[in-house]
C-alpha cells in the first residue's frame, strides 16, 4: 500500500454571522451547510468566536494520539452521551485576511476528530438519526451548542487548500483557479499538469471523512497499518476539461456486501486508513485509458488571470450512498 510520507494542507472557509459572547462554532472548512454534516473519524476544522482573552496561541499535537485537551480548548460531542473529540490544531487568525461583510476580529480555527463512536442516520437499515451536538469548551467551560447531522461519511477529497493539518492560512488561487487536490504518483510526487498521470497507472489520493473501517478505529489514535473502510465505495472517471465531481453509480451502500451480489461496480482498488496518521484516508485507484483526442493540461502558472484553459482533463469521483466528492488531474493524451 503506497503511502503519504508527509502533508501538508489548509483550506477554504464558510462563515456564519454569529455575534458570540462565549465559545461558538461560526463556521467549518470545506462544507457551508448547517448543522454541519459529519461522520466517524472525520478530520474538521471548526471556525470559534467568543473565545476568552487572550486568545490560546497557536499549538498542534505532536505525533501520534490526540489529545482531548490543546491549548486549553476541547471539543464535545453530545448525543444521548457527551463524547470528547480530539484536538489536532488550534490556530487563532484575523479575519483582515478573508473578504467579511464585518470589521475585522479575531477567530480560531479548531481541527477536531469526531468520535468513531457516534450514531449515524442510516437509511437502508432503519436506523432514525438519532440529534447531535457540538461544541467549544475553553478551560472546562462549554460553549454554544450546534446542531449537526453524524452520516455513516462525508466524503472529502484533500486539495492543496485544505485547513487540516499546516499552521498555514489559505493559499491564494492563482488566476482564480481552483485549488490543485492532493493525488500522487507511487513515487509520491503530486500529479500535475507538468507531472500527468499515464492510463494504466496506479494513483493514490487523500481525503477524509470516509467514515468506520471494517476493523474499528480508535479515536484519536494512529495506527500502523491500513485498514480497509466498512462502506464499499464507487468511483466514477470523467474524461472532460475541468469537470465537477459526479455522484457514482455503485455500490454506494453501507453493507458488505453489497445489495446486489453478482454487479459489477467500478470500485477504487483500495479505500481506507493511511498508516501513521489520524483521520487520514487513501483512495487507491488505476487511471483509465484516454480517449484519442483528449486535450492536454495547460500549466496555471503560465496561463493569464481567470484564463479559460484545461486546468484537468480526468475528474475522478468517489461516494457511497450519503456523500461524494471528485479531483479533477492531469492525464497526458496518447498515453
Amino acid at each position: 500500500m503506497r503511502t503519504l510520507g508527509s502533508l501538508i494542507v489548509f483550506g477554504s472557509f464558510a462563515f456564519a454571522q454569529l455575534a458570540a459572547a462565549q465559545p461558538a462554532i461560526v463556521g467549518a472548512d470545506y462544507t457551508a451547510a448547517f448543522p454541519l454534516p459529519v461522520a466517524p473519524g472525520q478530520l474538521i476544522t471548526l471556525i470559534v468566536d467568543g473565545l476568552a482573552s487572550p486568545l490560546p496561541g497557536p499549538a498542534r499535537a505532536p505525533a501520534g494520539s490526540l489529545p482531548n485537551t490543546l491549548a486549553g480548548i476541547s471539543a464535545i460531542f453530545r448525543q444521548v452521551t457527551n463524547l470528547s473529540a480530539p484536538v489536532l490544531e488550534v490556530l487563532p487568525f484575523s479575519t483582515c485576511s478573508i473578504p467579511l461583510p464585518s470589521p475585522c476580529g479575531s477567530l480560531v480555527a479548531v481541527t477536531i476528530q469526531i468520535p468513531f463512536e457516534i450514531q449515524t442516520f442510516c437509511a437502508e437499515c432503519a436506523q432514525p438519526g438519532v440529534p447531535a451536538y457540538l461544541a467549544i469548551a475553553q478551560n472546562g467551560t462549554i460553549g454554544e451548542l450546534v446542531s449537526v447531522t453524524p452520516l455513516p461519511n462525508k466524503v472529502h477529497l484533500l486539495t492543496s487548500c485544505d485547513t487540516l493539518v499546516s499552521g498555514l492560512m489559505p493559499q491564494p488561487l492563482t488566476g482564480g483557479l481552483p485549488c490543485a487536490p492532493l493525488v500522487m504518483h507511487g513515487a509520491g510526487k503530486k500529479v500535475s499538469a507538468a507531472n500527468p498521470a499515464h492510463s494504466g497507472e496506479e494513483l493514490v489520493a487523500y481525503a477524509v471523512g470516509l467514515g468506520q473501517t471494517v476493523e474499528p478505529q480508535a479515536t484519536g489514535q494512529a495506527l500502523n497499518i491500513s485498514a480497509p473502510t466498512s462502506t464499499l465505495y464507487g468511483v466514477d472517471f470523467n474524461y472532460r476539461p475541468n469537470a465537477l465531481a459526479t455522484k457514482p453509480t455503485g455500490p454506494g451502500t453501507n453493507q458488505i456486501p453489497p445489495p446486489t451480489p453478482n454487479a459489477i461496480y467500478p470500485m477504487p482498488l483500495f479505500t481506507g486508513t493511511t498508516p501513521g496518521f489520524v483521520g487520514l484516508y487513501q483512495i487507491n485507484f488505476t487511471v483509465p485509458q484516454a480517449p484519442v483526442g483528449l486535450p492536454p493540461c495547460v500549466d496555471y502558472t503560465t496561463a493569464g488571470p481567470f484564463a479559460n484553459v484545461v486546468q484537468s482533463n480526468l475528474t475522478v469521483s468517489v461516494g457511497s450512498a450519503y456523500s461524494f466528492d471528485g479531483a479533477g488531474i492531469c492525464v497526458q493524451p496518447g498515453s
